[in-house]
């Protein structure tokens, strides 16, 4: 019989832990998002990790240690704004990481659009009576827009033909990326334009639709 045995001392912790929510993006348009979690630890057999920051669980106090994953899915706290998600992680004999966290931005708002205008509620493509002309606004800024004819009231964005400028409209789309709420968009339609949009003598519906850069679109 061996008159001796082998014991493994390990004071070292889990190196290189990051956090990224939603793979880095800036922004979340819903609080459930995916959590992806990097080691340099090559073998990562009896890991955990404790999350916190997210929805039932605010603090590290209340946090519980559980298996480690490379990726997790969670909610995120409720009500729109910047949120911040922790992450410890220790190895099979206890040795914790310090904290890594990582932030997004909750924002769930829908744009609302306000129109002014027309101001000719029918044209034609007749020089002098081919032309109707609108202003918008939105409540929060925002960083694309279009103006469409689509097919009813409630439509929302991807129903829509987007009014094409070939024929002397303007401002009937924009991706600069930033609009302020509070300047005013003027846009101009010609019979052209609108007939390319939607064909024959009719009663057409244009909504304007605008996204945020968070990516959320307008839908009344």
């Amino acid at each position: 019989m061996a008159s001796y045995f082998n014991l493994t001392l390990d004071t070292t912790a889990p190196s290189g832990l990051t956090l990224s929510i939603n793979d880095g993006a800036l922004y979340a348009t819903s609080t459930a998002v995916k959590l992806t979690v990097g080691l340099s630890d090559e073998v990562t057999t009896g890991y955990q990790m404790k999350i916190w920051g997210i929805d039932g669980v605010d603090e590290e106090a209340s946090a519980s240690w559980e298996t480690f994953a490379k990726t997790k899915s969670v909610n995120l706290t409720s009500g729109d704004g910047l949120k911040t998600v922790h992450i410890k992680v220790r190895d099979d004999v206890g040795n914790e990481t310090e904290e890594v966290s990582d932030d997004i931005t909750l924002n769930t708002a829908v744009p609302v659009v306000t129109i002014t205008g027309p101001d000719k509620t029918k044209i034609s493509k007749v020089e002098g009576f081919n032309k109707s002309k609108i202003t918008f606004t939105c409540d929060v800024d925002f960083a694309e827009y279009k103006v469409c004819v689509v097919p009813q009231t409630s439509s929302t964005q991807d129903a829509g033909t987007v009014i094409p400028t070939t024929a002397g409209s303007i401002n009937t789309s924009g991706s600069d990326g930033s609009y302020p709420k509070t300047t005013p968009i003027e846009v101009t339609i010609t019979g052209t334009d609108l007939e390319t949009a939607s064909s024959g003598d009719s009663v057409k519906i244009v909504k304007v639709f605008v996204k945020t850069a968070a990516g959320i679109w307008s839908v009344a």
